[in-house]
């Protein structure tokens, strides 16, 4: 079984087998979304641009497809949080970043 760096950022954690867990809930995501958060978080605030976050998610996407991805991963997250608003869009920049929160 692979064994993932456990990583923590406030309320967002990865654990040693790579799952993902908001506010203590673990949260289910298709892979490349999956990867596109754990970007997000692992860059501690720092913005990633689309075409950074759709060569992580490894493949050809486009732009807008990441857009989308990221609009379901909000809503995924609103789910457990309803008043979820950590991933936010850089406007000018095409870039998104995950907001810190305790």
């Amino acid at each position: 079984m692979l064994q993932f760096e456990e990583f923590t950022y406030g309320n967002i954690a990865i654990d040693r087998r790579g799952d993902l867990l908001f506010e203590g809930c673990p949260l289910q995501l298709p892979r490349s979304q999956h990867v596109m958060v754990e970007a997000l978080v692992k860059a501690q605030g720092r913005g990633l641009t689309r075409s950074v976050l759709a060569t992580i998610a490894g493949g050809e996407i486009y732009d807008q497809t990441v857009s989308k991805y990221i609009e379901r991963v909000r809503s995924s997250f609103r789910d457990i949080k309803p008043e979820f608003d950590q991933i936010s869009s850089m406007r000018g920049f095409g870039a998104y970043r995950w907001n810190y929160q305790r």
